[in-house]
């Protein structure tokens, strides 16, 4: 039986598809993961979700930013659990993230942060989730005759010096000069822009919060990028190309390899050994 087609794609199924057909297949086609946990998406869920849990406490529970700090302090040790990292990651341990937490709301108070919530028709929008049809009529499912869904989550849509902004936070082992420029033309972002757009929110900046969890020390920086309506369109267009592709694959039962910089990436693709096998 022929494994089915994705129905709903995201930015990071859209961007492994981009960087390899075939391990995108592997990973979110026939659904092969890594028996690891991985250290760095585990530390940033935790880590995402204490922040949530606190703005929510301040802006919309209306508690005390040092009640509101502990409640996300709770959501973040809950989040992270029993889970044991890697002793060449220890800067992602518990008890940095716990650091990292405590160092945020130093640098950027909660009473003063230039970074607001956007006041949307339910209220503060923490956490902007969404599901929505890229081409209603011209991308459709090659199973069900469905439109394809893109969905997304951005930490915020938020308000900074005078601009709605699309606002993501990141934590990373360093912050080098070039850091914000990773973010000029992330995709992940245009996404998110897009996304609020269609429920009528003209989010063209992004901010992006960085957060360096060294050894012994912790760092911060911020990037702010736009997102004009050419880009976005822009967007929009080639992921609908990029998943225009991805079903010919499907059709065809022949999923394109890159065998170039994607195979060593990230300390080496998940599949490289199976991928030099015959059959």
């Amino acid at each position: 039986m022929k494994t089915p087609f994705p129905l709903v794609w995201d930015n990071t199924m859209r961007s492994a598809f981009v960087a390899c057909p075939q391990k995108f297949w592997w990973e979110y086609g026939e659904h092969y993961k890594p028996k690891e946990i991985s250290v760095h998406l585990h530390a940033g869920k935790a880590y995402a979700a204490g922040l949530e849990r606190t703005r929510k406490a301040f802006y919309v529970e209306e508690k005390p930013p040092i009640e509101a700090q502990a409640l996300g302090l709770g959501a973040l040790i809950q989040e992270y659990g029993d889970y044991v990292p890697p002793k060449h990651q220890e800067n992602k341990s518990i008890e940095r993230l716990i650091g990292a937490f405590a160092y945020y709301w130093n640098a950027f108070p909660l009473e003063t942060d230039p970074v607001q919530p956007y006041s949307g028709r339910n209220g503060p929008m923490i956490e902007f989730s969404f599901a929505l049809p890229l081409d209603a009529e011209n991308l459709l499912h090659p199973e069900t005759g469905e439109p394809i869904i893109y969905a997304g989550r951005a930490d915020l849509i938020a308000t900074y010096a005078g601009a709605i902004s699309v606002y993501d936070d990141k934590t990373t082992g360093q912050l080098g000069a070039k850091w914000g420029t990773q973010w000029t033309r992330r995709s992940q972002f245009t996404g998110y822009a897009w996304a609020a757009e269609e429920y009528g929110i003209k989010a063209q900046q992004v901010v992006v919060r960085g957060i360096a969890i060294l050894k012994n020390d912790y760092n911060h920086a911020q990037a702010i990028t736009h997102r004009t309506p050419a880009h976005i369109l822009e967007w929009r267009i080639q992921a609908i190309r990029d998943i225009q592709r991805a079903i010919q694959c499907w059709k065809d039962g022949y999923w394109d390899l890159s065998l170039s910089d994607t195979c060593a990436s990230y300390g080496g693709c998940l599949f490289l050994q199976p991928c030099q096998a015959p059959n």
